[in-house]
């Protein structure tokens, strides 16, 4: 069930059934906070999730002897974290001069980042552990400018800040890392429209996704890392009416 009250403060309460046929529930507080300064164009947004202790979350564990003992139920764990995102308009009428029918070109900065801290909650064997295989602070930006006739073009830049753990005892990290874009294309209201997108211009080698484990230190073998693309280019058209 879901209540919302009109200062936009949100509260969850989900029900789930695990595996064990053990229910529990989870009460989660939302604060979205947004501002539109009409005289800047900036929109700023603002999301806060904190947990309730959960109970018999699924998660692949070892028990105390380091024996993998496969898909279990946790006792307790905590999940809370932070999204925040902030679009604004930085310069107006930068090459070109605003028409009385149009917003001429603009230079705009979008930005978004998120924090996941989820952990165990005194777990006899992982303690207060992070929980493996989440990326912990997440950023992303972009700088683009843009022209009222639909011409658009800029750099951005998606970031793992922190490196993270992807097994539940904390002992192996996937690495941080810092991807350099570039975009410009031609998009109009209507006709056609054009495309071309750089990513990962630095060709850096990085995880784009882990399968987490129990315990690093006695699964050698194990494949975890999921490597991301390396440098690539990417283009396309379209027409729309």
């Amino acid at each position: 069930s879901e209540l919302q009250s009109p200062c936009n403060l949100v509260c969850r309460l989900l029900l789930e059934k695990k595996q064990t046929n053990q229910y529990y529930c989870i009460l989660i507080f939302s604060i979205y906070i947004f501002f539109n300064d009409t005289a800047t164009t900036e929109i700023y947004t603002l999301s806060l999730h904190d947990a309730l202790p959960i109970w018999n979350e699924l998660l692949e564990l070892n028990d105390a002897q380091g024996n993998d003992i496969g898909a279990v139920n946790v006792e307790r764990s905590y999940h809370q974290g932070i999204e925040a995102s902030l679009d604004i308009e930085l310069l107006k009428s930068v090459f070109l001069d605003k028409k009385k029918d149009g917003a001429g070109d603009r230079l705009t900065l979008s930005q978004t980042y998120t924090l996941n801290d989820f952990h165990f909650d005194g777990d006899p064997v992982f303690g207060d552990n992070r929980i493996g295989g989440l990326p912990i602070h997440l950023y992303e930006a972009e700088l683009l400018y843009v022209t009222e006739a639909g011409f658009y073009a800029g750099p951005n830049v998606q970031c793992n800040i922190t490196r993270y753990p992807v097994d539940q005892a904390n002992t192996l990290f996937a690495d941080s890392y810092a991807l350099i874009g570039f975009k410009i294309g031609y998009r109009p209201k209507k006709g056609f429209s054009i495309f071309f997108e750089a990513k990962n211009l630095t060709d850096q080698r990085f995880a784009s996704a882990v399968d987490p484990i129990a315990d690093a230190r006695t699964a050698s073998d194990a494949q975890i890392f999921h490597p991301g693309d390396g440098r690539a280019f990417y283009g396309g058209i379209s027409w729309s009416w």
